[in-house]
């Protein structure tokens, strides 16, 4: 069996270089112009807040643990409530409706 072909992320640097080369090209902007110093700086304001993002997120491993731990844990909670439900049997619940209803009309008779 042969690995599975995992495509490579796109090259959004490549792609944002180009558009910025189109984009000088399209306004007449110099080399020297200050405006490469703001791009400069949005590059990195950029970046740092992709690494921070990157370092935020967790992986897929740990998401799937996760969700195995949580589906384990309802499992067992709901056998545990399963468990814990106590239903009244039907002859004894006729017994005590039968009862109910003998003492009621016995105390009705005598009010």
């Amino acid at each position: 069996m042969s690995a599975p072909d995992q495509t490579t992320p796109p090259d959004f640097d490549e792609d944002f270089l180009q558009a910025i080369a189109k984009w000088k090209e399209t306004h007449k902007v110099r080399d020297d112009d200050t405006i490469w110093l703001l791009l400069d700086l949005f590059r990195i304001h950029q970046n740092h807040w992709d690494e921070i993002r990157h370092r935020q997120m967790p992986s897929l491993d740990e998401f799937e643990t996760d969700i195995a731990a949580l589906t384990e844990a309802t499992k067992i909670l709901k056998e545990r409530a399963l468990k814990e439900i106590r239903a009244v049997e039907l002859p004894t619940a006729i017994i005590a409706a039968l009862i109910t209803a003998i003492a009621g009309f016995i105390i009705g008779k005598f009010l």
